[in-house]
């Protein structure tokens, strides 16, 4: 297993990877991610929005040349303050296992690479919005609900 940072070369599989999760969330939640959405063009989006916003650092897990495993960070930077050290926080988003290499490790290994290159960025948080069914898989992996994030919502998703 070979954990890394995606390439432009992945994109295709990774847009892929993320429509097989939203019908994976249709049929377990009930939920409608795919409904009156033309795979080919849902594809083209997702290539063209991940070309264009080069401030997400995708990492994936990839065994025999395919991706397995992706994890999105978005680095948010944070204004410099006197004797500050931290120079950024951090949003997860986007985690998803094609199903057979789930709970099998993969997560926690891409988990530890990622915290490793966000300290070495003097990254002062990594915060996420997990799912019911994944919230003991992050507080493994050192997540807490300590920190009481308020959320003002804009829109419906």
């Amino acid at each position: 297993m070979i954990i890394r940072c995606a390439n432009e070369a992945d994109y295709n599989e990774l847009a892929l990877m993320k429509w097989e999760h939203g019908a994976e969330d249709d049929i377990d939640y009930g939920e409608h991610n795919l409904d009156g959405v033309n795979k080919d063009e849902f594809i083209e989006e997702f290539v063209a929005f991940l070309k264009e916003h080069k401030e997400y650092e995708i990492i994936v897990a990839e065994e025999n040349s395919i991706v397995v495993s992706a994890m999105f960070v978005y680095l948010i930077p944070k204004l410099p303050k006197p004797n500050g050290y931290a120079k950024y926080i951090a949003y997860l988003t986007n985690v998803y296992t094609k199903k057979e290499y789930r709970n099998k490790g993969i997560g926690t290994q891409m988990m530890n690479y990622i915290k490793s290159n966000l300290i070495e960025k003097k990254c002062e948080l990594l915060f996420a919005w997990p799912s019911d069914n994944s919230i003991a898989w992050y507080q493994r992996n050192g997540f807490n609900g300590n920190n009481e994030i308020f959320e003002c919502p804009l829109c419906e998703e």
